[in-house]
């Protein structure tokens, strides 16, 4: 086999020495048209086709190849055309492209020399032609350093000329020849039109960037190869690894089961992605050996096999940040595993039941000395640890310094008149006024001669006084909606004839302001959860109700056994902070004001709560405010006498009017800082601690 097909170009196909050539493009204005004329040497099949967004006209020439030197259209209007593109599509096609401004009817013509498209319409109908006519040129450009031998099975020693193809337009004193393609070649009837394979320049150096073995194959991070350009068709899978190892200069072994064909076309890749994607499509893949940067190419079958027949290796991993028991699971899952082939033509039952993958080595943590024990297969083994140290990072700390403010403003009003109406001794209410009774008065001094000269003392009558048939009136009004520990009382008795007037007024006006301010620090790791809370702890007994009906039979007076839980209340704060790549912090944030309060009925305590749930993405020391948390309640309540209590301005001369405001709110600030190596603690005292005194 000729070592050409090792090359990029064996991936193209080869055209006969009589095909056909493009060698001109111009544009030209025609009666109401306007004609874009392709200059060939000889017949080609023409097929074309019309495009969208924007509208074109795609022209393949069949059998053909580009010979003219690349000249850019002016992006000149000329009728309905916008711009021209050309290239060489296929090894054996050339794809022109016109770009119009809208959908216009077009005509192809083939005559001799020539093919025509002919554009009906467009905007511009006043310009001047548009023509491509420069010649061709090769070039050949100086001769690159040596690269090292290629390495396949189907080529055993390295290629005995190397020839660098240029292909470029008319050299002047201004212009650079452009490297088309970097081939190694035994043969020296290889001509620059064979085929077409670009590849990024780069600089001259006399060291190869691959002498030092570089981890391939990884889609971890993009991939930092330099770029090839490359169509295959039809060809041998040895050749086109063989061929990628001449482009990169790498040694690439291939296995003894690699077959097959490829056709694929690759523009501007990395060598490597290319590669790896073809062997993909192969059902191939390659793995690279850290120490020598020698790439093996095989099968996934032998390359299981292979690994399945290596000897275990145990190796012990200090940890230093993470927990070593934290990681047992997460490394189990990456360690090589034996998968038992599904039994051909076996039902859905048959394979569910089949056994499960088992893992070939092990991991162990030693928590005393935070180790991990791994036991790997040598080739897998370098790769689990490069996971271990990957996992084994500092987790950056984060300060959360907050502000708790709980204000708590209650006003309370309280105004109410009561009164009490009697005849004297004879009828009477004894809620509001107690009367003594006249039969238990005493003869009392009260000028202090000695001679007592009137009745004092004596004991109120025990409850309500009523004489019936008699000529009486009492009354009583609001007696039991009396202000309590009222702050102004003021008592009104004035004598109505035979009956007695007492009135009572109480008034009571009370403002109480609460104001708790916090301001706690705390600091905690990345992705960890920080609780802060500014309260108390009560205590709360649990009957357990089944405790008695499980000594029941036995014990027919047994008493549900009691436990106490505590219950945590106050303002409570809990941070989940995360550190985003562009160091902000994303904050998890729960606030929660709760209280206790016992009661009416025997179920203990009830609890009160207000709390809520948010996300926020803060910078570095920026504040996040949390409001909202407030609670007004307002109560108003009025009791007096029936359709008096009701008149205006007057009506409260006779009722007791009662208005309570309470207003509660909470109000938290939260301050995130991102504490580097070397940083001090937000919030901790810059001062040092003053050493004891002897």
């Amino acid at each position: 086999m000729s070592f050409l097909k090792a090359l990029p170009a064996a991936a193209l196909l080869f055209l006969p020495s009589s095909a056909a050539t493009v060698h001109s493009l111009s544009v030209v204005p025609s009666s109401g048209k306007t004609e874009v004329v392709i200059g060939v040497n000889a017949a080609v099949d023409v097929q074309d086709f019309t495009l969208d967004a924007p509208a074109r006209v795609v022209v393949d020439l069949k059998g053909a190849i580009l010979d003219m030197s690349r000249s850019t259209y002016d992006k000149v209007a000329r009728g309905g055309i916008t711009n021209i593109r050309y290239s060489q599509f296929r090894p054996n096609v050339v794809r022109v492209v016109i770009e119009m401004d809208a959908k216009h009817p077009y005509a192809v013509k083939r005559n001799d020399g020539e093919v025509r498209i002919s554009v009906t319409g467009g905007k511009t109908a006043d310009y001047t032609s548009w023509s491509s006519n420069n010649k061709p040129g090769y070039v050949a450009a100086p001769k690159p350093p040596s690269t090292r031998a290629v390495s396949t099975r189907a080529v055993a020693q390295a290629p005995d000329v190397t020839r660098t193809l240029v292909r470029s337009a008319p050299l002047s004193a201004q212009t650079t020849p452009k490297v088309v393609s970097q081939v190694e070649s035994t043969s020296s009837q290889v001509e620059a039109q064979d085929y077409t394979v670009t590849a990024e320049p780069a600089p001259a150096r006399a060291v190869s960037t691959y002498d030092k073995p570089v981890a391939l194959f990884s889609q971890a991070q993009q991939s930092q190869q330099p770029s090839i350009t490359v169509t295959f068709q039809d060809t041998d899978i040895v050749d086109v690894i063989a061929s990628f190892a001449a482009f990169s200069g790498r040694t690439i072994v291939v296995g003894k089961d690699v077959k097959g064909t490829v056709t694929a076309e690759i523009r501007n890749q990395p060598w490597d992605v290319a590669l790896r994607a073809i062997l993909q499509g192969q059902g191939l893949a390659a793995s690279e050996d850290a120490l020598s940067g020698i790439i093996t190419v095989d099968s996934y079958a032998n390359i299981l096999n292979r690994q399945a027949s290596e000897p275990l290796q145990t190796q012990l991993v200090s940890i230093n940040y993470a927990r070593a028991m934290a990681l047992v699971p997460t490394i189990q899952s990456l360690l090589q595993k034996d998968c038992p082939q599904a039994p051909a033509g076996g039902n859905v039952a048959s394979n569910a039941a089949r056994p499960m993958c088992i893992a070939r080595g092990l991991v162990a943590a030693d928590s005393t000395t935070n180790t991990l024990i791994i036991t790997e297969t040598s080739t897998r083994l370098a790769e689990v640890l490069q996971y271990v140290r990957n996992l084994d990072v500092r987790t950056p700390q984060v300060g959360i310094k907050a502000k708790i403010i709980f204000v708590n403003r209650t006003n309370i009003e309280d105004i109410g008149l009561s009164y009490d109406l009697g005849t004297g001794t004879d009828q009477f209410f004894s809620q509001l006024v107690k009367r003594p009774d006249p039969a238990t008065l005493k003869p009392i001094d009260t000028n202090g001669d000695g001679v007592p000269d009137a009745l004092g003392g004596g004991t109120p009558f025990n409850g309500d006084r009523i004489l019936l048939g008699g000529n009486a009136l009492s009354a009583i009004a609001n007696a039991n909606a009396r202000v309590v520990n009222p702050a102004l009382s003021v008592v009104f008795s004035t004598a109505l004839g035979k009956f007695q007037l007492t009135s009572f007024l109480d008034a009571l006006q009370e403002v109480r302001l609460a104001d708790l301010q916090a301001e706690p620090s705390i600091v905690t790791l990345d992705n960890r959860q920080a609780s802060i809370q500014v309260g108390q702890e009560i205590p709360i007994r649990v009957l357990d109700a089944n405790t008695a009906n499980l000594s029941g039979a036995t014990t027919p007076n047994a008493q549900p056994r009691a436990t106490v839980q505590m219950k945590q209340v106050g303002i409570i704060l809990t941070v989940t902070p995360h550190i985003t790549n562009n160091r902000q912090i994303l904050l998890l944030l729960h606030a929660e004001n709760s209280d206790a309060q016992l009661a009416a009925s025997d179920v203990g305590f009830i609890f009160g709560k207000q709390s809520g749930d948010t996300q926020l993405l803060v910078g570095d020391g920026e504040t996040a405010v949390i409001g909202g948390l407030t609670v007004t309640q307002t109560t108003q309540s009025k009791s007096g006498i029936p359709l008096l209590v009701d008149l205006p301005i007057i009506g409260r001369l006779f009722g007791e009017t009662r208005t309570d405001d309470e207003k509660r709110d909470l109000l938290i600030l939260v301050t995130p800082h991102i504490i580097d190596d070397g940083a001090p603690i937000p919030g901790a005292s810059s001062n040092p601690i003053p050493p004891a005194t002897r």
